[in-house]
This record gives structure tokens, C-alpha cells and sequence, in this order.
């Protein structure tokens, strides 16, 4: 069934309500204050069927001092019904309704002139005029005109035809992925305990749903739901509803309150959005004003902080960010109304793009780049706006929600031109294979500065990628297909073999410095007789990376020693021949065997515990006879 949720927009007294309960039979002024004092203080609730689908009607206030209740009823709504007294003509807040109209995005409506009875005939003529000039400029200036009276029913009929026509034609309005309810009231009812009502946006609501009640995230489980008096067991989205919850008193929910399905709704201190000011303002929106910001149900005061600094005259549009003082909750895409603090008066209109944006300068322009790609609604724009605004990469729940999407669907829109990189992040091949390159370029120049050196740092490698967030991924992307190889100390290239390009000194050198490790056999070379020389550490890395010399831990003392590799052979082989398995030694045995220290005889069991060569028993050990070490290759 087609819905159409209508917004009843016009100046105080021009018979708003009474037009209503005209048309559908229900009297929207339910508090006794409204009955008093005959006018609309909240948001009144009303529907009629017709053959192609259900009108809900609601009934804004049309005092100027009820502006929030207006912008409140108009939330969610896909047009309006302009109710204008022939009697007195279009009413400056019938203006300024409809100018906030216009800004929340409602481009289709009806034109009720009311109070027809009461007009000459002969000045209908030129009142229709007058009026028809006064929408010129408004959004719906080209909306069909109906002369009708609530007390005689004169032109009830056609105004009902003309309604009938927009509910077939009426655009949806801005609606985020999932099922989303600003709460414009809550109550209790004996037996049921805490019930909201409000205009479904989103997605379908189910009694059972396990939902949220933000901007607190309380859990909430949907016991019952309403809609037109009628209990439902499904509301789809555009309708009124009205959700008995469990899980939440009244006093939980606070003013501007959503109930949501999903997790891609939070609440937020900060928004980024595009505004534009409007021609009727008498003043100019300033970087750093407090302003106040209305949208759905909400009303809170926020900092605007332009990009860009400076100002917005009127009829100007610009991107800024909201800094709120308590937290807010919104959906990307929303219509809002920024209202200067004093005097009160509406001065822009402007559209969430991010609801739960970070922290940024006015300066900023990689995140100016970012809303301007949001505001052009094109899902790759964005991509690449984020990955060049995030190190190269974005979170695809980031990209969504600016393209107002599903994560799968925003994945799915983004197609071949970008690749997953792990984490729930993308990024444009193009700039994977530029990073690829780019990587491969400084372990190549670095290979070519230090010839004999085995690896390039991962701290040189990090720094060399054009988009630091891809250099994880590209790595691993190298390595896989083989043309990097990953060392205990960074990284090489495929055809990287510093053993080939020692010349003919350092190759005497390197033999020098391996002979002076053999001779040492289990006495511990002091580092000094080596050399701090940075060719002599290199050659003696390019000893341990051939396995022909070992470091020991001896993590106790925290100490670290290197041997030669054939001393380790040889010191297993004793080992072997004074306890042959399966007899067991001490720690102290074995170190009498060998005729060394406690410093060494530790680190050197330890090792061979961990090559298997020796089984553990407490403070036992036991030789293994079918284990050996295997003599090192030959480095020169």
C-alpha cells in the first residue's frame, strides 16, 4: 500500500485543524491548552485512505513561537498541505513555513485556499492571484490551487482529488539504510508501560525487533506496534507509528530521541554539512557562531565552524562542521534548519553529510575534498576523497555511510577500481600498485647504496610508500608473489645476493672475522676485537644470516652470546659421548663436560632444547641421538 506522510503548513488561524478534521474526521488538537486557547501548541495526527494508498496528515503549529513543533511535524514528511485564508491572504509565517519547507527538501504540495465562504466572490479572482505571486518563490510555487471552506465543505471534494493525485506522485524523502524513529512523543499507558510515536524513515519495524533508543544505546525489545489505531505486526517505513517498547522507562528517552535497528546509527558531538543560507536572512552565518540546529526531533545548540573561516551572506552555500555540546544523532542525508540564537530567526538550510565525523581545522582541505565528494553523492568520489584523506586507505562503513548505503552495497558500487585490503578497508588499485612500486624502488635503491648489506629496514620501506595505510597490504602482496623476501632484519629484493658482491677485500675480511669466531670455540668473543666498524657489522650479519655463526640467549642474565656454528656442532658431539641416552645430566655436568662457564653452558642448552637435540625433565636433561646439527655453508 502507498503512504504519503503530509506536512500541514500555514499561518496561525487560517483553519489548519479544522481543515484536518474536515477531511479526515480527526481532531488533532488533543491537549486541553489547545482546545483553550484554539490553536496547535504540538504536532497533530490525522489520516484518510484514498483508492491508490493512506495519507497521513500532520498537523504543524502555526504560531511563530512553535517553529520546533513545525519542523518536528515536517520531519519525514514527502509533501505539504498549505492551508492559506482567502480571507486574509498568504501570513508571513505561512512564508516562513514554507521557506523551511523548501530547505527540509518537501518540493510537492497542495494550496488549500481556506475560508472560501467567507470571501466575495467577486475578489476570488484576485485573491488566487495575489497568492499564486507570493509562492513564486518558493519550492512549490507551481502547486495546484484549491478554493474550499472547512465549515461548508465547499471544495472538499477537489481538494480531496488533488491529494489523491500527490499521494501517487509525491517523492520519497531522505530515509537512511535501515529503520530509523525520531521520537516526537512518549507516554505510558497502564499495562503497557513506555510507548514512542513518531514517522518511520528507513527500513520496516517488526514486533519482536531488538532495537536502540539513542542517543543513550539503550537496548530496547518492540513488544507491540500501532499505527492509525490499528495494531500492527509490521510498519513500513513513511507510515506513523506508535512502538510499545520493553526495556526503557519514559525518563530514558530525551528529547531528540531515534530508535534504530542496526549498528550504523551512533550518537555524535560532531557533524559535517553543507549549508545554505537563505534569501529571506538579515544577517550572515559566522565562523564560530552559535546557532541553533534543528532536525527530525531534535533541537540543540552547536558551533559552527566554517571551512574555510570567514562567512556566509545571504543565498550563499558552503561546507561547515556542528560541535554540539551533548550528543546527537542523525543520519547522512538529513534535512536541518539553522536558526540564529537571538534574535530567533531561521537563516539556513543544510544536509548531514556525516553524522559521526572526527575533529578537523576549518583549513582542512582533504576533508573539505571529502564533503564535497559526499555532497555529489558519487560512492567512488568519496572512496578516493577518504583514501586521499586517510593515508591511502578508507573503512568501507565510512565510505557507506557518506554514500548514504549498506556496507555491501557500498562495496558492490565501488566495483573493479578499488581493492579490499583487509580490515574492512579499500583502496583504489591504481594507488596499490603505485605503492607497490614505489616500495619496490627504495629496497632496490637501498640494495644499490649498501650492496653487501642483507636487508632494507621495514622503517625505510614504511617511509617510501606513497599511502602509508597501503604499505601493510603491498607487503604482503611482494612477498607472496616472491619479489621481496622478508629477513629477521626488513626486506630484499628477489635477486638481492650480498655474498656475490663482496669484492675481493671484504671477502678476506669476512674469512678473517668467521676465523676469529672459530678459534674462540665456546669462549665468547668480546665485541671489541671485532670492531664497531660498520663493514665489519655487516659482514658479520651476512655470517648469521648463513647460519655459519649463532646467537645465544641467556635470557636470565639477559645477556646475548655468538658462537660459530661448528662449535656447536662439536660441543652436541661431547655432549653426545659423555651421556649417551638414555642417561639424563645436570645443567652442571654438562658444563664440566664442555669445560666452560654457567654463562655459556645455559644459552647453549636452551638452544639445543630448542632445536630438540636435548628433551627437558625438570632439571634433567637427555641427549636425543637421532637429532644432530648440520655443519654451516660455506660463506666464501
Amino acid at each position: 500500500m502507498t503512504t504519503c506522510c503530509t506536512v500541514v503548513i500555514g499561518h496561525v488561524d487560517h483553519g489548519k485543524t479544522a481543515l484536518v478534521r474536515r477531511l479526515t474526521g480527526i481532531d488533532t488538537d488533543r491537549l486541553p491548552e489547545e482546545k483553550a486557547r484554539g490553536l496547535s501548541i504540538k504536532p497533530g495526527f490525522a489520516h484518510h485512505g484514498y483508492a491508490g494508498g493512506m495519507m497521513d496528515f500532520v498537523d504543524a503549529p502555526g504560531h511563530e513561537d512553535f517553529i520546533q513543533a513545525m519542523i518536528c511535524g515536517a520531519s519525514g514528511a514527502r509533501a505539504a498541505l498549505v492551508v492559506i485564508s482567502a480571507v486574509e491572504g498568504i501570513g508571513a509565517q505561512t512564508l516562513e513555513h514554507l521557506t523551511i519547507a523548501g530547505a527540509l527538501g518537501i518540493t510537492r504540495g497542495v494550496i488549500a485556499v481556506s475560508k472560501s465562504d467567507v470571501l466575495p466572490p467577486s475578489d476570488t479572482d484576485a485573491r488566487l492571484l495575489e497568492i499564486r505571486q507570493a509562492l513564486g518563490q518558493t519550492t512549490l510555487a507551481d502547486a495546484k490551487l484549491v478554493l474550499c471552506s472547512a465549515l461548508t465543505g465547499d471544495g472538499i471534494a477537489q481538494l480531496h482529488l488533488a491529494l489523491e493525485a500527490l499521494l501517487a506522485d509525491a517523492p520519497d524523502c531522505a530515509a537512511p539504510s535501515h529503520s530509523f524513529l525520531p521520537v516526537d512523543r512518549v507516554f505510558t499507558m497502564p499495562g503497557r508501560g513506555t510507548i514512542v510515536t513518531g514517522t518511520l524513515l528507513g527500513g520496516d519495524l517488526q514486533t519482536g525487533d531488538a532495537a536502540r533508543m539513542h542517543p543513550g544505546g539503550h537496548r530496547v525489545t518492540i513488544r507491540g506496534l500501532h499505527s492509525r489505531g490499528i495494531a500492527r505486526d509490521v510498519i513500513h517505513a513513511g507510515e506513523r507509528v506508535a512502538a510499545n517498547l520493553r526495556g526503557l522507562g519514559v525518563q530514558d528517552v530525551s528529547r531528540g530521541a531515534v530508535l534504530c535497528l542496526g549498528h550504523e546509527t551512533i550518537a555524535s558531538t560532531i557533524m559535517d554539512i553543507r549549508l545554505e543560507t537563505l534569501a529571506l536572512a538579515t544577517k550572515p552565518l559566522k565562523h564560530m557562531d552559535r546557532v541553533r540546529v534543528m532536525f527530525g526531533t531534535t533541537s540543540e545548540v552547536a558551533q559552527l565552524r566554517l571551512f574555510g573561516a570567514g562567512r556566509l551572506n545571504r543565498a550563499q552555500a558552503g561546507f561547515a562542521q556542528l560541535r554540539f555540546q551533548r550528543p546527537v544523532t542523525g543520519f547522512a542525508g538529513q534535512r536541518a534548519i539553522i536558526r540564529h540564537l537571538s534574535p530567533a530567526q531561521t537563516i539556513a538550510g543544510a544536509v548531514l553529510l556525516d553524522p559521526q565525523a572526527g575533529t578537523t581545522g576549518s583549513g582542512d582541505k582533504s576533508r573539505l575534498a571529502v564533503l564535497e565528494a559526499a555532497h555529489s553523492g558519487d560512492a567512488a568520489a568519496i572512496a578516493r576523497a577518504l583514501c586521499a584523506a586517510q593515508g591511502g586507505a578508507a573503512s568501507l562503513s565510512d565510505i557507506a555511510r557518506l554514500s548514504r548505503m549498506t556496507v555491501a552495497g557500498a562495496g558492490q558500487t565501488l566495483g573493479a577500481e578499488f581493492c579490499e585490503i583487509g580490515g574492512g578497508r579499500v583502496a583504489p588499485v591504481e594507488d596499490i600498485e603505485t605503492c607497490k612500486a614505489a616500495v619496490l624502488a627504495a629496497v632496490a635503491g637501498y640494495h644499490a647504496r649498501y650492496p653487501i648489506r642483507i636487508a632494507a629496514g621495514h622503517h625505510l620501506v614504511e617511509r617510501a610508500g606513497t599511502a602509508a595505510a597501503l604499505v601493510p597490504h603491498v607487503l604482503t602482496l611482494l612477498i607472496a608473489s616472491g619479489e621481496l623476501r622478508e629477513h629477521q632484519m626488513g626486506l630484499a629484493a628477489r635477486d638481492h645476493d650480498p655474498l656475490a658482491n663482496l669484492s675481493e677485500d671484504q671477502r678476506h675480511r669476512l674469512m678473517q672475522i668467521e676465523s676469529r669466531y672459530r678459534k674462540a670455540g665456546l669462549a665468547p668473543l668480546d665485541p671489541e676485537p671485532i670492531g664497531p666498524d660498520p663493514l665489519d657489522q655487516d659482514l658479520t650479519a651476512l655470517l648469521l644470516d648463513s647460519d655459519t655463526l649463532v646467537v645465544l640467549q641467556n635470557v636470565s642474565l639477559k645477556q646475548t652470546i655468538t658462537l660459530h656454528a661448528e662449535t656447536l656442532v662439536a660441543a652436541a658431539m661431547t655432549l653426545g659421548r659423555a651421556f649417551p641416552a638414555p642417561a639424563y645430566f645436570t645443567t652442571g655436568e654438562a658444563r664440566v663436560a664442555l669445560s666452560t662457564s654457567r654463562k655459556v653452558i645455559v644459552p647453549i642448552l636452551e638452544y639445543f632444547d630448542a632445536r630438540g637435540l636435548t628433551q627437558r625433565s625438570g632439571d634433567m636433561r637427555q641427549m636425543k641421538e637421532a637429532n644432530s646439527i648440520s655443519p654451516p655453508a660455506a660463506t666464501c
